[in-house]
């Protein structure tokens, strides 16, 4: 088999070893300096099946009629200067035939484009019309780089066939390393995309949460069809009041999170299933430690919150949780006893609480009438009232997308005007509130709104 060799340039052996991972083995290289770090590296694997073409115009035809005839993936490899200008004709017949083609331009420092130094040319915006999406990947210095690294390349290959597929783009900023000493690449995280003609990834033994981040809207079926899946494997859902998730299996998880003093092993998940979009319950974020990540969202979008990301089912979270229930099951809860348990002890526990947020929180949460809106600030006023059970049907809403203190009040007035028959609350800082006291003398301010107001003489984020 011969000694293999591979660079010493992290960000390049990540690319390698991801190629490899994602069964892509066909390369045609163009000669150059800067792609040498890369094109020796592949040159040693026996693994990859390797095509040299001198000019890149022709290169990328040539992986065009490669990857169309062969019906796999091809990766280009060029150097700097005007050789991923030449791609440009082939990538995009590439882009309109949508052929998976992976374009990767070896590049100097991005730190040089537009100061004069030779050969540095600007690829960060290529023709819309060449690629589907594009990405740099940067020297590897500290293991943020290499998360970050490993994601993209991740990404830039589910790319080559999501949504119908096509070429990529990645810039491979090279250190001109001559060091070929490395023997073995170490192992990189693969992340796989799922959808429904996929084969699924079988559930691992262990315990399983679900985290819902905020939700758009939790309808009665998919609801009930979480809490069947719970079910059937013993799971709990990890909420916060913005998840809109209310089914059996909920647990509002930051009470038990924020202990500092406790050790919260409830949290050691073996598979964490991550729904919803961003979230504001840091608590529960900041606590979970599980083994692995599967993400469930339509979009089909890599996103590694918890850094443990490994398959991305891109599908309605009804089809995924249909999927996984089997018709047949015996009803578990005992994941779900336990941690009402805990949350409860906890409760009991509480001391007598000092006027503030949470005092607030503690006294008003479960006066809220049912059918009501409740609109939260961003930061105390969501953590606070986490803490506490709402009653059945009240639905609560967070300006956490964007996570600005600058609109809440705005926002609650808006919404107020769908139903005006509904109560519609608002719980917000002082400084929140009037960076945003303008709408209150808006013309079409309701009756059905109530606004509570929590003084504490500035933001008092910045005192905790």
């Amino acid at each position: 088999m011969g000694i293999k060799n591979y660079t010493a340039e992290r960000n390049c052996q990540i690319v390698i070893a991801l190629l490899k991972a994602n069964y892509i083995r066909k390369i045609v290289a163009s000669p150059g300096a800067t792609n040498v770090s890369f094109v020796a590296s592949v040159q040693s694997d026996p693994y990859f099946e390797i095509y040299s073409v001198v000019d890149e115009r022709s290169a990328a035809y040539f992986a065009c009629g490669l990857c169309k005839e062969s019906k796999e993936p091809v990766v280009l490899s060029c150097t700097g200067a005007t050789s991923s200008r030449d791609y440009m004709p082939g990538l995009t017949e590439a882009f309109y035939g949508k052929l998976p083609i992976l374009a990767i331009t070896s590049s100097m420092t991005t730190s040089h484009v537009g100061h004069l130094y030779a050969q540095s040319t600007d690829r960060s915006t290529p023709p819309v019309d060449t690629v589907v999406d594009t990405f740099t990947l940067q020297p590897v210095k500290d293991a943020d780089d290499e998360w970050d690294v490993t994601i993209k390349v991740n990404k830039a290959i589910s790319c080559l066939s999501k949504n119908g597929g096509g070429p990529v783009h990645i810039d491979l900023t090279t250190q001109f390393s001559m060091d070929f000493s490395v023997k073995e690449i170490p192992a990189v995280r693969t992340i796989q995309r799922i959808d429904v003609e996929s084969t699924f990834p079988q559930l691992p033994n262990g315990k399983i949460a679900i985290f819902v981040g905020s939700y758009p809207k939790m309808t009665e079926k998919l609801s009930h069809q979480i809490d069947q899946f719970c079910a059937a494997h013993d799971a709990i859902v990890l909420c916060d009041h913005t998840s809109e998730y209310r089914g059996k299996y909920c647990v509002l998880s930051a009470l038990y999170a924020a202990q500092e003093l406790y050790d919260p092993k409830l949290l050691d998940v073996e598979l964490l299933i991550h729904m919803g979009e961003i979230s504001g319950d840091y608590y529960t974020i900041g606590s979970l430690h599980p083994k692995l990540v599967w993400r469930l969202n339509e979009d089909g979008e890599i996103r590694d919150r918890f850094n443990k990301l490994t398959h991305v089912f891109q599908m309605s979270a009804l089809y995924f949780f249909r999927h996984y229930t089997p018709k047949n099951f015996e009803h578990k809860e005992d994941f779900h006893s336990e941690f009402e348990r805990k949350n409860n002890e906890l409760l009991a526990k509480m001391p007598v609480l000092p006027f503030s947020n949470i005092w607030i929180a503690s006294k008003t949460t479960g006066r809220i009438p049912a059918n009501s809106v409740v609109h939260l600030g961003i930061l105390q006023s969501l953590r606070a009232w986490n803490f506490f059970e709402a009653n059945q049907g009240v639905k609560f809403h967070s300006n956490v997308g964007g996570f600005g203190i600058d609109g809440c009040v705005s926002t609650l007035v808006g919404a107020s005007l769908v139903n005006r028959n509904n109560l519609y609350f608002g719980i917000v800082g002082d400084l929140a509130f009037f960076y945003d006291l303008n709408i209150i003398a808006n013309r079409h301010l309701g009756n059905n709104i109530r606004i509570l107001v929590i003084n504490n003489g500035k933001g008092v984020e910045f005192r905790t």
